[in-house]
């Protein structure tokens, strides 16, 4: 069986709750929670070179069964995933997040999901200058209310 299939859908199996693991045909698949479709790795040992596709049955129903690149499915997995966990927070958390997620996922299967639209997250200097702008628009709130006499 292929190594980057079966880490793709191991991944996606503990994406939790909105996947379950499973085994099925004694192979281990992720099965969504929220439709029923079953996905199930696919064996690549005799390509040259893998690339991790997943076989995907939608529904759980064999007739309606496809075969997809496995970073794609995951892409749409981590992003449902999490927004899920992720509500009430801002668009730069979740996008931190599922840039967090992303890395994780590279360094559990060797392969990258495809979010182009994911902005690169601020570097330090840009968190601490955006803490210090914060603080300073306190400390100018502060003076105005001093000096105007409002305070």
């Amino acid at each position: 069986m292929s190594e980057k299939s079966e880490a793709i859908v191991g991944f996606i199996a503990n994406l939790m709750p909105l996947y379950q693991g499973e085994r099925y045909d004694g192979d281990w698949c992720a099965r969504s929670l929220t439709d029923g479709t079953l996905i199930l790795p696919v064996d690549e040992s005799g390509d040259e070179e893998e690339e991790g596709w997943l076989r995907v049955r939608w529904q759980g129903d064999s007739s309606r069964e496809q075969e997809v690149q496995g970073f794609l499915l995951a892409s749409v997995a981590l992003e449902r995933y999490v927004r899920f966990h992720g509500t009430g927070f801002d668009e730069e958390a979740l996008a931190g997040e599922l840039g967090f997620m992303a890395e994780h996922f590279t360094f559990k299967t060797g392969c990258h999901v495809y979010l182009p639209q994911l902005p690169d997250p601020p570097s330090r200097l840009t968190k601490i200058a955006r803490g210090a702008l914060t603080m300073g628009q306190g400390v100018l709130v502060n003076v105005f209310s001093k000096v105007t006499g409002f305070g």
